[in-house]
């Protein structure tokens, strides 16, 4: 009767180099790379990003960029929508989303599931016909263009926060479109500093526009102090409209209220930087005076007046918002 070969034993088995295709955790941080993790954090933390956007953040080539984010589409760790602006027109650039598989390695980063972390896929994908889908485009794209502007000047932002962030801590007070912290790049040594940004599109009235000054008294009057308040308005003369209307208000010279205008053109990424270049310059017109500043020389210049300000937040418990600069170069 033949011999029987004995059954290969487990230890002389091949063992697998790659952990097997799926939604699990050990794949999903194979097929990433530090740079696609953040940009996943940003995700959810910022809700959606263009190509545009995305490139300008932490890419070089707008081919490249596209690429890498049609490759996060098909992991599903990123999703996506084209909505369609006018009748004839053709359909816009996509809207990046957190994924499934992304929500899963993000929440993991926080050692949560992502019902925990509060992921919720069709309310994004709702934003596709939200009417605010503008300003969050908008807000986005002005806070990238910051972003750039100060990683490119040698001090990146400290912070960056959505207004979902901002609630936990002082939705009370106010609630701001986003948060920030920044190094003045001053030809004096200046401490970091905060701001809350209020991006106005002109869709709601002047004075609701105006009310919300109410909360930002209150929040200095808890205090004893203000983080910046940057407002940005889509033309001159709604922001002519709002410093006559502020400035009839005797509080508003205790606050260090600080308004821009100008289109915020996010087209491709060269249109972001070079929104950076601008916001960074002469943008910014303090409340009570008729020349613009830049946001570097705007903590001084509030100081001077005696007006107190706050030193910067950068981490919260209840914030989860990743740092505003990739972990490594672009590729």
């Amino acid at each position: 009767m033949p011999r029987r070969t004995p059954p290969p034993s487990s230890s002389s088995r091949p063992i697998a180099r790659f952990p097997a295709p799926g939604q699990n955790i050990p794949y999903l941080l194979f097929r990433t790379t530090p740079r696609d993790r953040w940009l996943l954090a940003i995700l959810a933390e910022h809700r959606l990003l263009t190509v545009a956007q995305a490139h300008a953040l932490c890419f070089t080539g707008e081919r490249r960029t596209a690429a890498r984010l049609r490759q996060l589409h098909q992991l599903h760790l990123a999703d996506r929508f084209r909505t369609n602006p006018l009748p004839g027109t053709g359909s816009s650039a996509y809207r990046y989303v957190l994924g499934p598989a992304g929500a899963l390695l993000v929440a993991a980063s926080h050692d949560m599931t992502p019902k925990q972390f509060g992921y919720d896929h069709a309310k994004l994908l709702r934003q596709a016909a939200r009417a605010d889908l503008p300003h969050t485009l908008a807000c986005n794209s002005l806070m990238i263009a910051l972003a750039h502007a100060a990683a490119a000047a040698g001090t990146p932002l400290k912070a960056w926060w959505d207004q979902d962030s901002c609630l936990p801590l002082w939705a009370d007070l106010i609630r701001p479109d986003a948060y920030a912290a920044f190094t003045p790049t001053t030809g004096n040594a200046m401490p970091p500093t905060g701001f809350f940004l209020e991006y106005d599109t002109g869709s709601e009235h002047l004075p609701q526009l105006a009310a919300k000054i109410n909360g930002y008294v209150r929040f200095a009057d808890t205090y004893a102090a203000s983080h910046l308040i940057l407002i940005h308005v889509p033309d001159p003369a709604r922001e002519l409209a709002l410093h006559a209307r502020l400035n009839q208000d005797p509080r508003t010279t205790l606050l260090p209220i600080a308004t821009a205008h100008g289109p915020i053109e996010d087209t491709d990424a060269a249109h972001i930087r070079r929104l950076g270049e601008r916001v960074t310059g002469r943008y910014w017109r303090p409340l009570g005076l008729d020349t613009r500043t830049a946001i570097n020389s705007l903590p001084a210049l509030f100081r001077e007046r005696g007006i107190n300000l706050l030193p910067p937040v950068y981490t919260d418990r209840a914030v989860t918002a990743p740092a505003p600069t990739p972990p490594q170069p672009a590729a």
